[in-house]
């Protein structure tokens, strides 16, 4: 059954038309309506899948325009330069943007002037559209068009950027696409004048944040195959297994999933064996693990056998291994790192040295096996600080802490190695906390106020 068009024009409608056009997002009873036009009339059919928002033009009530948004691409290579964003910003900002899947002008002629209006009037109410339905607005939108059939003319007169064109390739399952050899061009629209400086912050605004992911495995640490390789390579030569040859997997896949768990702030042996779930099957594959008898998965190492492993190998070797690598895969230190402690299995204390942005490690320690305590994790994680501090190359580097790593060994010890730092200061260490107070009274030590604004305000006042 085709669904019927009652759209009011003909032909292309004159300007003072154009201005009577009203935009609103599709009731959930209207979708099969707008379902069947889309399929009957869109040369690329209806695509139900995936649809997040439905918009339709109107003109005194009758339908003259469709628009469906949906997901954002997962990885296209102008976007990412144009943005600017890291990998792991990418994977956790991506829906931040939507993307226009489908723009249906209802009519039988062509109407150049009618479909830039409406995509206008869609654009403009588009986050708020959005942000009814999923609770925040998306800062950027993106679409396709295919070069053989159509020159995006209404894209330009909206002022959509053109980025490039495509490879050809298309999704066809979870973890693969298929080639398709039809290249389409892409087209970003940014919907907030700060659209790219909100993406690549360091934090996103408390209003975007129910738009972030925070599951997947790119988000914490892009590994990619080289870089997953080299320390496969690496544990295999540098680090003996401790265990029997009957065994399923390979010690250096087990190290260097338990490194990404842990850089990916995974700090419970649950937490780490759930870690594996999110990787695909790409990435399990890069790693060795061994497939399940009888089908083509690859499946992920259980709770018993990480704890088996973790129980047997030395966390002292395994950290002086994992720096050796570190210190040799990163070159020069980023300007900011962060120094933070956490617990793995309310036992091991482990030590991470990271970068701000990236939150990619520098380098790595782990405080001898105590019980889970304020005291321990006090002196364990200074401990271990110093002994990073002593063998990482910090110069140019500026190190961020908490109040805990606020004290005169961490601090000679970060300019001992040529960095600088910035650390947290409360009111436990009640010297110190006083002696800033009195300074911050005097004015911000990095912007100080001259001790005569007040009077050449006053003066300049005066003149007036």
């Amino acid at each position: 059954m085709k669904a019927n068009i009652e759209t009011p024009f003909v032909t292309d409608p004159p300007v003072f038309l154009l201005k009577s056009l009203t935009v609103r997002p599709l009731k959930d009873e209207e979708y099969g309506r707008a379902s069947e036009l889309l399929e009957q009339e869109h040369y690329l059919g209806d695509c139900p899948e995936g649809r997040q928002l439905l918009q339709v033009v109107e003109y005194k009530g009758h339908w003259v325009a469709l628009l469906d948004w949906g997901p954002a691409c997962w990885k296209l290579a102008d976007r990412e330069a144009y943005i600017g964003w890291t990998p792991q910003q990418r994977a956790e900002r991506l829906g931040l943007i939507v993307q226009n899947r489908r723009f249906l002008v209802l009519g039988k002629e062509r109407m150049p002037n009618l479909a830039s209006r409406s995509l206008g009037l869609a654009l403009k109410a588009l986050p708020e559209h959005w942000q009814e339905r999923h609770r925040y607005r998306p800062l950027m939108a993106e679409t396709f068009t295919d070069i053989e059939q159509f020159e995006g003319t209404c894209y330009k007169a909206s002022n959509w950027q053109p980025l490039g064109l495509t490879k050809g390739f298309q999704r066809h399952r979870a973890d693969y696409f298929r080639k398709h050899g039809r290249p389409k061009k892409l087209w970003i629209k940014s919907l907030n004048r700060n659209s790219r400086r909100i993406l690549t912050a360091m934090d996103v605004p408390k209003v975007y944040q129910s738009a972030l992911n925070y599951d997947t495995p790119e988000r914490d640490l892009a590994l990619k195959k080289t870089q997953m390789e080299s320390l496969l390579n690496h544990f295999r030569e540098h680090f003996k297994d401790p265990r029997r040859n009957n065994r399923s997997y390979r010690a250096c896949s087990l190290l260097v999933f338990i490194t990404m768990a842990l850089f990916a702030g995974r700090y419970t042996l649950t937490s780490i064996q759930r870690y594996g779930n999110l990787l695909t099957s790409q990435q399990r594959l890069w790693l060795g693990f061994p497939q399940k008898k009888g089908t083509n998965t690859r499946k992920v190492p259980s709770w018993s056998a990480l704890y088996n492993f973790l129980t047997q190998i030395d966390p002292e070797a395994f950290s002086q291994c994992l720096n050796l690598w570190l210190q040799s895969n990163l070159g020069t230190l980023p300007r900011a790192l962060a120094i933070d402690g956490k617990w793995i299995r309310d036992r091991a204390l482990s030590l991470c040295l990271s970068e701000h942005e990236t939150e990619a490690p520098v380098a790595v320690g782990f405080a001898a096996e105590v019980s889970k305590t304020d005291e321990n994790k006090r002196e364990g994680e200074q401990t271990v600080a110093l002994e990073l501090y002593a063998k990482t190359n910090l110069e140019g580097a500026t190190i961020t802490g908490d109040a805990l790593n606020n004290n005169k060994a961490q601090a000679r010890a970060i300019l001992n190695s040529g960095g600088d730092y910035f650390l947290q200061l409360k009111n436990e260490n009640r010297h110190a906390h006083q002696a800033a107070q009195r300074t911050a009274e005097k004015g911000t030590p990095f912007l100080p106020t001259p001790k005569s604004l007040t009077s050449h305000m006053d003066a300049s006042i005066s003149a007036r």
